[in-house]
């Protein structure tokens, strides 16, 4: 019996292996990647669609030789994006050995200097030096990437000194013999002689012999004299300079003293002078009423006359600079004399035009005004209570308690504010005339500055003279 044949039509069937195939290739298309390598030091970007490490470093050109490195190391088949890449190309490294005078050349991917004399088995010392292109460097951070490295590496060797008695020895790989010597903390002055000379090349087993001189810099008449001595002391120095101390000079060290370890020694240059220098005594004013002056005036009735007080003093000059001057004795050869001012007691009624109209005042003083109000007062309440007992508002003026002793109830007037009366008592502006124009905190004007008031007829029985 024959079997029943498939009904549906050979086009579908063909068309669904087509979308098959579209559709696997656009599934190969979107695992197109950009991956992250870092090359010899730099990140580059490689687009890919590579599943396999091997595949994706063919496809980049990037496949590693044997001496390059390649981190992390991994078989080709494994895929690339469980760890990121890091590719190191080796490339030739030229070493050049001192004392040895060899060379050695070989290719690595190492970039520190160290790890590169490990692999050429050349064993670094402490006191070693490593050079690139003429530089000392840090043979433990790596260099900066290039194709080709050109190291110096310089051994240290030992060097032995004699110094005046003394042997020292230490190892440097410095170029030279005075900078092996700095190098060894052997500290030379100027004027010291070694041999060999300095600037020496340093070869290994060196003998060096150093030889002091005592070079002494006398200061004196702001000159300095270089010489060298052997002097046991330093006057015995200054003597073979021709140098004497006379009168009251002396020299630092003291001339009685060995000589200094640092090689400085100063004269100084000393002389005495007395002097008599005069000093003027001010004389006191006296004050007196004086009734042909108008209240507030002065006037000089007599004139004062200054003293002189007169001093005998040693100065005594180092180098020609004072140092120090003594007060040997002090006299009076002239007393002061008070001067006689007379103070005006004579009043005086003027007038003044103001928009209440023509004022008489007998009195007038420029003083430092502010003003105040039941709400500023300066604490934290309101009051409208006064010293006087009358209701603080405008027209009430404050003075201080020395004026109002004096003062209660004399009326002002003040240019701006207008007709008031002393009424109130507040702490004042030390060192100022003052007074405090009131207000209600409904007209309130805020007040600072000078201004001139007006004491207003008729004149009281009682007047200060001389204001407190």
């Amino acid at each position: 019996m024959a079997e029943p044949r498939d009904s549906r039509p050979h086009w579908l069937l063909a068309l669904a292996a087509l979308l098959g195939l579209v559709g696997a290739g656009l599934l190969f298309a979107g695992l197109e990647r950009i991956v992250p390598v870092q090359v010899d030091g730099e990140w580059v970007g490689i687009r890919t669609r590579a599943l396999t490490l091997g595949s994706l470093l063919r496809a980049a050109d990037l496949v590693p030789h044997s001496e390059d490195r390649l981190l992390p190391a991994r078989p080709a088949l494994t895929p690339w994006w469980d760890a990121p890449l890091r590719l190191e190309h080796a490339r030739l490294v030229h070493l050049a050995l001192w004392p040895e005078h060899r060379g050695l050349a070989f290719k690595s991917a190492e970039r520190i200097p160290a790890n590169l004399l490990l692999q050429a088995g050349v064993r670094l010392f402490p006191r070693d030096r490593v050079y690139w292109q003429g530089q000392p460097i840090d043979p433990y951070q790596p260099l900066p990437p290039a194709t080709t490295y050109h190291l110096e590496v310089r051994h240290a060797v030992p060097l032995t000194w004699q110094d005046e008695g003394q042997t020292g020895t230490c190892y440097s790989a410095a170029p030279t013999l005075g900078e092996a010597l700095a190098e060894c903390a052997l500290h030379l002055e100027s004027g010291d002689e070694v041999s060999p000379a300095p600037e020496t090349p340093l070869t290994p087993e060196i003998q060096v012999t150093v030889r002091r001189a005592r070079l002494l810099r006398v200061q004196v008449n702001d000159n300095t004299l270089t010489l060298y001595s052997s002097a046991a002391t330093v006057g015995e120095a200054l003597a073979e300079a021709g140098i004497a101390l006379q009168g009251l000079d002396y020299s630092q060290p003291p001339e009685d003293q060995p000589l200094p370890a640092d090689g400085v020694i100063r004269v100084v240059r000393v002389r005495e002078e007395v002097v008599l220098e005069q000093e003027t005594l001010p004389f006191k004013n006296e004050y007196e009423p004086d009734p042909e002056t108008e209240l507030d005036q002065r006037r000089i009735i007599e004139p004062g006359e200054y003293g002189v007080e007169v001093s005998r003093l040693r100065v005594r000059y180092e180098d020609g600079q004072e140092v120090g001057r003594t007060v040997e004795a002090r006299w009076v050869a002239k007393e002061p004399k008070p001067q006689r001012v007379g103070y005006g007691t004579k009043v005086v009624i003027h007038t003044l035009e103001t928009p209440q109209g023509t004022l008489e005042y007998w009195r007038a003083v420029t003083v430092y005004a502010t003003s105040y109000s039941p709400c500023r007062l300066g604490v934290d309440r309101c009051s409208t209570a006064t010293a006087s007992g009358l209701p603080l508002r405008h027209g009430i003026i404050a003075v201080t308690r020395a004026w109002y002793s004096w003062m209660l109830g004399q009326r002002l007037y003040v240019p701006g504010y207008g007709i008031g009366v002393i009424a109130d008592v507040g702490g004042g502006v030390p060192g100022r005339y003052w007074i405090d124009l009131g207000y209600s905190d409904e007209d309130y004007q805020p007040w600072h500055q000078y201004v001139t008031v007006y004491f207003l007829t008729p004149v009281p029985s009682a007047i200060p003279w001389i204001l407190p």
